[in-house]
């Protein structure tokens, strides 16, 4: 890998931080000081995450313009990954090596499902532009040359 899928992982974790800082806090805002049910309110917790994130996703992460980006990908490769994410957590406390230790399962969850998303996003939901692409390859032209 270059020094750019670091750079763009590196990144990707850091808005999955704030990602779930932001859908903790909005659940606990909606369930807390509003009295609203649990899950709704993950509803609207999980939509507010998705919407920040993806904007974060395609400015900082990975840095193409809101017209490149795909919303669309974006949303459907997150369900994806929650679904690895709950599916292999499943497995694994019900059926696999780590039936008694459910956080653990958690972890690998997780990481499956972070791993999953991350190379779809850049290959779909955020994949430069035709001219980002010739624009960079100008750019190492000229710096190499």
């Amino acid at each position: 890998m270059d020094l750019g899928v670091w750079q763009h992982l590196s990144r990707f974790l850091q808005v999955g931080g704030v990602g779930f800082a932001i859908d903790a806090g909005v659940l606990w805002l909606l369930v807390y000081p509003f009295g609203l049910p649990p899950v709704p309110s993950r509803a609207v917790s999980f939509f507010v995450t998705i919407c920040v994130t993806f904007v974060l996703n395609a400015k900082y992460t990975f840095a193409v313009p809101m017209r490149s980006a795909s919303m669309t990908w974006y949303v459907v490769i997150q369900a994806v990954g929650a679904a690895i994410n709950f599916l292999s957590f499943s497995w694994l406390v019900l059926y696999g090596p780590l039936e008694n230790r459910p956080l653990l399962s958690l972890v690998v969850g997780s990481v499956l499902a972070a791993a999953h998303n991350f190379t779809m996003m850049r290959r779909f939901a955020f994949r430069p532009s035709r001219q980002q692409v010739t624009n960079t390859r100008q750019a190492k032209s000229q710096s190499s040359g």
